[in-house]
């Protein structure tokens, strides 16, 4: 097992190599954004018919490891989030449509994360 410190040398020398660039992100930031929002809409949700975490992160079409981080996020200092509420209202479905729009034209212009397919095993190889 490395040590911290060789591991921080490791990832230093490798950030400063020229072929060392910033990774690149899964969705557009207003797709994020509308995420973030919605999240904060469902945190702040006192309905007793409120879905649950892993349910609304499925339809949002998110991990539900990252809608409990946001939730983390927001039980810390939701004053941010507030403030995108009184200024935006509460977000909209419409609006996260757009969004997902926006994240379409960078995943067309190759601006986005490409999403790893799982190879299925060739089953014939096996018989």
């Amino acid at each position: 097992m490395p040590s911290y410190k060789s591991s921080i040398e490791n990832l230093l020398k490798a950030v400063s190599s020229p072929r060392w660039h910033r990774p690149r992100p899964w969705r557009s930031k207003e797709e994020s954004e509308m995420v973030r929002r919605l999240v904060f809409w469902w945190f702040t949700c006192r309905d007793p018919q409120r879905p649950s975490g892993r349910e609304w992160a499925r339809q949002l079409q998110v991990s539900h490891a990252w809608l409990q981080r946001l939730v983390r996020e927001f039980e810390k200092d939701p004053s941010e989030m507030w403030e995108l509420q009184r200024a935006y209202g509460d977000p909209t479905l419409s609006q996260l449509n757009e969004a997902r729009e926006c994240t379409q034209g960078l995943k067309k212009l190759g601006g986005l994360h490409p999403r790893r397919r799982r190879r299925r095993p060739d089953l014939d190889e096996y018989y």
